[in-house]
């Protein structure tokens, strides 16, 4: 089909030959085999849009599901550009968000209430700690991670804890499948579900129950499913009965890319696709809108050696562009200290470095680059550090929402109850766990029955129900607020020593920020609780790169992360490194075809992200863990990745395509175009060598963007700008008093408690602030207040 075989509407006009053809596509299943960097989001979008406009499809009869909340974002917003207003109407969102958007409205049918909570890793890992000290099993020989994946990898192949144990064969198996069993009835007595289970129960959901699919099969006409190579089989299974009987099935992927199956992934559900589907079209898209065609020869010719693959081969209209770099470095720190003199010398040459990436197959990798990006003062962020939701404070805050809205989440109850301390010890809390198990109740509802309960678990029962009444009667924002007062949280971290006490209290006053924006989104401010909590859920399960707001950072860096973080994602210039055996393709997938394959798929994605640029370098020498040395370590000589020898010889720069040679021969010649314009080689290595006197840097994973002087104490705010009362001047704060609070803004003081002569630093003082609804109890010591304008004038009248 031609752009001349139809009248092609307006907003169709600029796709290519082969997007157009996707996009016309109407009745029928069909598979757009994209290749990287081809536009299918595009395709996909500019689909959905001619569904509505021409074929006159109402908007709530599309279903589009992805992978990560933020490719949902932006596929919304996408649609929002060509649709306006009605494109809200579309259900654009993913997997265990769409799912969980059914399960609450038929979780009864389940046997959960509608209000069931969605617990994260921590939580279902303590539920299995629990399970396993029951079953008297050591943690040390078979830790709960272990049981934690196999029941995962259950889930995703959809076998129930029945069906699992039915399946099972040998003393592993046969121990996982009991676990398996007393893990599923401890979440169904807490009102609970893990990510898995929200997948699971849906295809239960509508497979016991043919009314409710039929439902959503009538309402849901048309679906669409992007990342398609991603899929798991309990995926497919969702789909594939949604779907039915009329199979108006488009689904949008690229075998090529099928990277995860480590996270229960088959890239058998694309390949059979056609089989599955007789009637299916398929459409390749092959035009490449991001890289040169020096970097796609290359990556082309590495991944078309893979069997079992559906065959395309990118191409570009793009002229130019330089042939692919590589060199071949002593050890890992020659290797990273020539990249970091490279990175330095283009941003000498005005590169941004928000423009340069390095990969890496193992997160062990980055510390050598850490090292060397440091010692040139090179601002670096790291993809895929600690998130947001996953950080203490953040969640011992939530758990007191969770069982706010749900009295039977005792891990969240767990979390809670004593943090801050109050007193409730260990025993106490195993004879409630006793009297639970008795009434068969949760912990919750037998402290709330428990005659005999002290005065501390009594007191917190009385905060719960408290925060209960509160839910339905203020916006979340307010009583997310009054939670961190009025239960010693936000006093505890304030009265804290913790270097990371002022890093703990930025980030909840963040949460108490989104928060906010959520607040009145929905009818009813339950209804805001729950979506909170549901969006929170959803969040934290993800692996997004980038997506933790502290990434954000203020300066440009240079972007470090793994091959497998890095699709999706696209940069001008990329170091691709430790191209060698055993590290990709990585030592556990050599004596594996269907993982070397996928190492190769791997190496594809890596090359494919660069758009102008490709730099591949190794080591002849690299640390790396052995079982079989002494000391854990083995840093013997390395031969070349399999993979780089596929590219063609004419890809390279000045014919570097054997990647063999040592480094002293490409070093001793005349190097000032090539190989990243360095020195001889001794100098260069000596350059890299840590000086005798210059202080060890220390790594936090925490993906904060740094430079060398990150690890400098902080100055203090200047005094011309913001001059906080000294110790001696409390008395003049009273009630009326107007302040200022460097993060809150103007307020007036309401009260001030506590003995100002003894310990005025301790003293408690409750302000309303200008921007907020309800007094924040601050501790003088530490609130940094100073007296408004207004209240100077009166002071010094």
């Amino acid at each position: 089909m031609t752009q001349s075989d139809v009248q092609v509407p307006q907003y169709l006009s600029h796709l290519n030959e082969k997007q157009l053809e996707g996009a016309l596509h109407f009745e029928g299943p069909i598979l757009i085999l994209a290749g990287a960097g081809s536009g299918k989001t595009r395709v996909l979008t500019h689909r959905i849009a001619h569904l509505i406009l021409t074929h006159r499809v109402r908007p709530q009869e599309i279903l589009a599901v992805t992978f990560t909340n933020k490719a949902s974002q932006e596929m919304k917003a996408r649609l929002v550009s060509l649709l306006g207003p009605v494109a809200k109407d579309v259900w654009a969102a993913t997997f265990h968000s769409s799912c969980l958007r059914i399960l609450r409205r038929h979780a009864k049918l389940l046997q959960f209430s509608n209000d069931f909570v969605v617990l994260d890793q921590q939580d279902t890992t303590s539920i299995l700690k629990a399970i396993m000290k029951d079953l008297k099993l050591d943690d040390s020989k078979y830790p709960p991670a272990m049981f934690r994946k196999m029941i995962d990898q259950a889930k995703n192949n959809f076998q129930t804890a029945e069906r699992y144990a039915n399946l099972a064969s040998g003393y592993i198996e046969e121990m996982v499948a009991e676990v398996y069993d007393r893990y599923q009835r401890k979440l169904l007595d807490q009102d609970a579900m893990d990510f898995g289970d929200l997948l699971v129960y849906t295809v239960k959901l509508f497979e016991e129950n043919k009314d409710v699919l039929r439902h959503y099969q009538a309402q849901l006409r048309f679906l669409l499913v992007d990342e398609f190579q991603d899929t798991n089989p309990v995926q497919y299974l969702l789909i594939r009965l949604l779907a039915a009987p009329q199979n108006n099935l488009f689904v949008v992927g690229d075998d090529d890319q099928s990277i995860y199956a480590f996270r229960g992934a088959t890239i058998k559900n694309i390949l059979n696709f056609e089989k599955d589907f007789p009637e299916s079209q398929v459409v390749k898209l092959e035009q490449n809108y991001r890289s040169t065609q020096v970097i796609l020869d290359s990556a082309n010719q590495v991944i078309a050696k893979n069997p079992d693959r559906k065959g395309k081969e990118l191409w570009t209209e793009q002229q130019g562009g330089d042939k692919v770099h590589t060199f071949v470095a002593f050890d890992e720190g020659e290797e990273a200290g020539l990249i970091a003199k490279e990175i330095h010398q283009l941003s000498q040459q005005g590169r941004s470095l928000e423009d340069i990436a390095i990969f890496y197959r193992t997160n062990a990798q980055s510390r050598a680059l850490e090292e060397a990006l440091l010692d040139r003062s090179i601002p670096y962020r790291i993809y895929g550090g600690l998130k947001f939701y996953d950080r203490k404070e953040i969640k011992d805050v939530l758990a007191y929402l969770r069982v706010t809205v749900n009295h039977r989440d005792n891990q969240g109850f767990l979390r809670c109850v004593n943090t801050p301390t109050r007193g409730i010890g260990a025993r106490a809390l195993k004879s409630l766990a006793e009297e639970a198990q008795e009434r068969g109740c949760s912990l919750f509802e037998a402290a709330e029955l428990a005659a005999d309960s002290s005065k501390a678990i009594r007191a917190f029962v009385s905060l719960i129900h408290r925060f209960r009444e509160l839910s339905e009667e203020i916006p979340l924002y307010e009583l997310l607020s009054i939670i961190m007062n009025e239960s010693g949280y936000l006093e505890k971290i304030q009265n804290s020593n913790d270097p990371a006490a002022q890093s703990r209290l930025e980030n909840l006053q963040e949460l108490e920020g989104i928060a906010f924006s959520m607040s009145h989104v929905k009818e009813s401010l339950a209804e805001d609780l729950r979506n909170f909590l549901d969006r929170v859920s959803l969040t934290s399960s993800e692996e997004i790169p980038g997506e933790d707001k502290d990434d954000s950072a203020l300066l440009q860096a240079v972007s470090l992360m793994t091959l497998h973080l890095a699709k999706g994602l696209e940069f001008p210039i990329v170091f691709f490194t430790g191209l060698e055996e055993g590290l990709l393709p990585h030592h556990r997938s050599l004596d594996d075809p269907f993982g070397v394959s996928e190492e190769r798929r791997l190496c594809y994605v890596g090359m494919t992200r660069a758009m102008e640029r490709l730099y591949l370098s190794r080591a002849e020498r690299r640390s790396m863990f052995s079982a079989g040395s002494s000391f854990g370590f083995s840093a013997g000589l390395r031969e070349p990745s399999r993979f780089v020898f596929d590219i063609p010889p004419d890809c390279f720069l000045d014919d570097q395509g054997t990647f063999a040679s040592s480094p002293n021969e490409h070093f001793e010649r005349d190097t000032t175009d090539e190989l990243f314009s360095i020195e001889p080689f001794d100098d260069s290595f000596e350059s890299f060598r840590p000086s005798p006197g210059k202080q060890k840097k220390r790594f936090d994973p925490t993906g904060l963007v740094r430079t060398a002087d990150a690890f400098a104490p902080k100055k203090a705010v200047d005094s011309g700008i913001f001059r906080a009362l000294p110790e001696a001047e409390i008395s003049v704060l009273s009630e009326g008093t107007r302040v200022v609070h460097q993060s809150f803004g103007p307020g007036t003081v309401q009260s001030v408690e506590g003995d100002l002569e003894k310990a005025p630093l301790k003293a408690k003082i409750s302000i309303l602030f200008d921007d907020f609804k309800v007094p924040k109890k601050l501790i003088f010591q530490h609130a940094k207040l100073k007296l408004e304008e207004t209240s100077l004038a009166l002071r010094s009248s």
